[in-house]
């Protein structure tokens, strides 16, 4: 290895300490809050409250009336164990609830859908070898977004850049 270069790390542990030292990941796993309030709290509910904010352990929710305001006040001692749980380490301390704007939540399928990323134009070697690179890295809206990148990448890229590397011209 030549002087002043460091071994290789996985990606996932590269950007978690990237966004760590930048004092970012706080932030990554608070916006990770609007993907799971619909998993935490079910589709009716997230028609009828949404986060709004989430500022020193406080997680303000706005609801469409009173009715829902008091309905998540009755579950408010469930709900921010749950939260915390999905979004280790969270750190939601109080659930304050208010009557505001609440955006449309559009019903058909499950907040776990994530369309992916067109996969014509990729040799499925390659798409074979991204997919075992990424399958590593635990947080599944990061592994596919980062999915999409190198899809995309691989698309654009020379002709034989989608191809696996054994396959390629020299």
């Amino acid at each position: 290895m030549r002087p002043g270069w460091r071994h290789p790390v996985r990606i996932g542990d590269a950007l978690s300490a990237t966004l760590q030292r930048l004092g970012l990941e706080g932030r990554i796993r608070q916006h990770d809050l609007w993907r799971v309030w619909p998993l935490v709290v079910g589709p009716e509910i997230a028609r009828h409250a949404q986060p709004h904010t989430i500022a020193q352990g406080r997680l303000i929710v706005h609801v469409t009336d009173s009715v829902w305001l008091h309905h998540l006040s009755m579950m408010r001692h469930r709900l921010v164990p749950a939260l915390n749980e999905k979004l280790a380490p969270a750190g939601i301390r109080e659930l304050v609830l208010r009557v505001g704007e609440v955006p449309v939540v559009p019903a058909g399928p499950s907040p776990k859908a994530v369309p992916t990323e067109p996969t014509r134009g990729v040799h499925p070697a390659r798409l074979a070898e991204i997919d075992k690179t990424l399958s590593s890295l635990g947080d599944a809206p990061f592994r596919e977004a980062l999915r999409r990148v190198w899809l995309r990448a691989s698309r654009s890229a020379r002709p034989d850049a989608s191809r696996p590397p054994e396959q390629r011209s020299r």
